[in-house]
């Protein structure tokens, strides 16, 4: 039983350093989304003003618009994978924790029973004697 409790704690240990990863990877995502965001919106307030406005250099900056706007879009789905994926990930530590307390509760009760029918046994065979038949 205590191995088995000794492995539930690893795969504790671990599932909760996946889920610290993974909201880590979705904040990053995060991040870089709202600098993506922010891009985009001096790019089109730079498409209106000055020397961007007109000939080569708007078309330069349309073309950036573009991307930025397609990087959006991936950042979008991947940020939507990395929410699903740091869900997954705390409710699988979730679940090891349980597993892992639920162990250590049936340990806990094995060790009691273990002790009581020992006390049993020993005011038992102490005094035999003193029983009145």
């Amino acid at each position: 039983m205590r191995r088995k409790i000794e492995r539930l704690e690893r795969i504790e240990r671990l599932r909760k350093r996946l889920h610290e990863l993974s909201a880590w990877r979705l904040a990053v995502a995060t991040q870089e989304r709202e600098k993506l965001t922010t891009a985009h919106g001096e790019m089109i307030a730079a498409l209106g003003e000055g020397l961007m406005a007109y000939g080569p250099a708007s078309a330069a900056g349309a073309r950036r618009v573009r991307a930025i706007e397609r990087e959006l879009a991936v950042a979008d789905v991947i940020e939507k994978d990395l929410e699903k994926r740091t869900l997954d990930d705390g409710r699988l530590a979730k679940l090891a924790d349980r597993y892992l307390a639920a162990a250590r509760g049936e340990w806990r009760e094995g060790q009691d029973r273990r002790s009581l029918e020992e006390l049993i046994e020993a005011t038992v065979a102490a005094d035999p004697a003193s029983r009145k038949p």
